[in-house]
């Protein structure tokens, strides 16, 4: 199931999801809280202090000059060193947390099926990436430290004030009430909002990715203010979410912190009962009236991480989202070293998820090992389909295909995808060297042959005069080179390949004339020692094909070679005397 169509998952579960990823950080975690409640042990020692100076006041001792400083600084080094310990393993956890998030989730994206991303904006996904892991980071770090800290903050002066006088302090008791329907309330309004929040932020992303990579197009036809005003719209829907949480957070912090004041107030009040001064000294009832007052500080950023906490989980859905999502079905057992190249297609059919009407029709023909075979036909006629089919881009679940009399469907995938190179219509580059993109995916190719694929491909002069040569760095992908030459560098990369089937995709549509017949050469030499199939709209780079299949509307209309399919005057000579007279 698509992560858009997903059901959201309970709070709890989400937030104990989290926590499975403190999984060998138990130590770093323990050290955390270890300092932390060095820290919030120290709070009462304070106030406790404010007492011994008060009475050594009182009392005119003037001795207590040598000890109490002392203890005041003790107890400060104390809570240094108790916050230090609590902050620095904190965010030792938090970065570990964060770091194992995106390494699975990395690697869960590189597992998912096509149709995954056929269905999600890439927008969306990087929103789902950044935005979400983001926000699990704050809950993980600067959520999880003020919840440690100051909750035992609160323990600890709670513990201490309660031991000074249990009657008075039982007031805090009935601030819980109160305090725990604000929490309940904002949260279920905070995560409502922050959803929408977050998805309005998604298409704000998308908006700009797709500015950034099409700002020509933008340009070209005056679509700027038609960005501009697609922009500011996704920016609109984001702010007014925004405002709802900023006004949520704004009335519950000032809202819990006037209860909170209320039971001080309460206190203060019943302090100065006469009954209470008389049976307490002045040091007493300012140590119990100063870690009163030091309760609202802790409980007021205790008040204030359920909007974090919120966004937060809100992050890790989108998250989990993204991880629910089952990886690409590989259930095949069946490995080989080499292949021969020999396929067999039988009664192929396929529809896309989302499209009800079928791409694919009944589709039926055999490729012999070496032979070059042509797919050709008017676009949307289902060519592209078919070759993405071969290596199983998409499950193939209405017919079968075979490769050396094995159904596909039984090779590894990984197995499975070595036997078959590709060059799309599409060019897919890296950020990265000339060498790594030709050698992708496998550092043990020697300069030698990665020149020698550069040359197969009519690279290898373009590539020779750039000043880095093999280490020149294309951009993102390949920006930096020309179309041909990106070109090019995909040609070359599948011939470096060098596996025993080959298939083509439209991958002369970049070029010019003069070099599109050099590469139609290399191809069909290269194509003398494999199985190819070849793809193009243009129907002078596939007359040398042993073979030319016809397709329209998805199915396999005629068969033949150029010139047996010109005599018939069929629907081929249709399309090619279009192209040529």
């Amino acid at each position: 199931m698509m992560a858009s169509t997903q059901q959201s998952p309970g709070a709890l579960a989400t937030y104990i999801r989290l926590l499975r990823y403190m999984k060998g950080l138990t130590w770093a975690f323990g050290l955390s809280i270890f300092g932390f409640v060095l820290f919030a042990a120290a709070q009462p020692l304070l106030a406790k202090l404010m007492e011994l100076v008060i009475d050594a006041i009182e009392k005119k001792d003037a001795d207590a000059r040598w000890v109490l400083p002392a203890v005041a600084v003790a107890i400060f080094a104390f809570r240094g060193v108790g916050l230090f310990m609590g902050t620095y393993f904190n965010e030792y956890v938090g970065a570990s947390v964060i770091r194992k998030i995106k390494l699975q989730v990395f690697e869960h994206l590189i597992m998912l099926p096509a149709k995954y991303y056929d269905d999600i904006s890439q927008g969306q996904l990087l929103h789902r990436l950044n935005s979400g892991v983001n926000q699990i980071q704050v809950a993980v770090t600067n959520a999880l430290k003020i919840m440690v800290r100051e909750g035992l903050t609160i323990v600890f002066l709670l513990a201490y004030v309660i031991y000074l006088n249990w009657q008075l302090s039982l007031i805090f008791l009935l601030l819980a009430p109160f305090l725990g329907g604000l929490v309940a309330y904002s949260t279920r309004r905070l995560r409502k909002i922050a959803r929408k929040s977050e998805g309005a932020s998604g298409q704000a992303m998308q908006v700009s990715k797709e500015l950034i990579s099409n700002y020509g197009v933008v340009r070209g036809f005056g679509a700027e203010r038609y960005e501009c005003q697609r922009y500011e719209a996704a920016l609109d829907k984001t702010f007014v979410a925004q405002l709802k949480i900023r006004k949520i957070s704004s009335i519950f912090t000032p809202l819990s912190q006037l209860i909170v004041a209320s039971a001080v107030a309460v206190i203060i009040f019943m302090l100065l009962n006469p009954a209470v001064l008389a049976g307490s000294s002045t040091g007493e009832l300012v140590g119990y009236l100063t870690a009163v007052a030091l309760l609202p500080k802790p409980m007021q950023q205790l008040s204030g991480i359920n909007v974090m906490i919120q966004r937060a989980l809100v992050g890790a859905e989108l998250v989990f989202n993204i991880l629910d999502v089952e990886p690409e079905k590989d259930t095949g057992t069946y490995e080989v070293d080499t292949v021969a190249g020999q396929m067999a297609i039988r009664h192929l059919g396929f529809s896309y998820p989302s499209s009800p009407s079928p791409v694919l029709r009944d589709i039926s023909f055999d490729v012999r090992a070496g032979e070059m075979v042509a797919l050709v036909g008017r676009s949307g006629s289902g060519k592209s389909t078919l070759a993405s089919l071969l290596y199983r881009l998409y499950e193939v679940s209405d017919g079968v295909i075979f490769l050396d009399g094995v159904d596909i469907n039984q090779y590894k995938l990984t197995n499975l995808r070595r036997h078959i190179a590709t060059v799309n219509q599409n060019i897919s580059l890296f950020d990265d060297t000339i060498r790594n993109n030709i050698a992708y995916g496998d550092a043990s190719y020697t300069d030698e042959e990665i020149k020698a694929a550069l040359r197969s491909a009519h690279a290898a002069d373009f590539v020779e005069a750039l000043p880095d040569g093999l280490d020149t760095m294309i951009g993102e992908n390949g920006l930096k080179l020309s179309g041909g030459q990106r070109q090019r560098v995909s040609l070359a990369r599948a011939f470096l390949k060098n596996a025993p089937v080959l298939i083509l995709d439209e991958a002369t549509s970049a070029l010019d004339n003069e070099s599109e017949t050099i590469i139609t050469r290399a191809i069909e030499s290269l194509a003398k020692t494999r199985t190819t199939i070849v793809i193009a709209h243009r129907l002078s780079t596939i007359l040398k094909a042993d073979r030319l299949l016809v397709m329209d509307q998805g199915r396999i209309v005629e068969e033949g070679v150029h010139e047996e399919l010109l005599k018939k005057g069929g629907y081929y000579a249709d399309l090619y005397h279009a192209e040529f007279e």
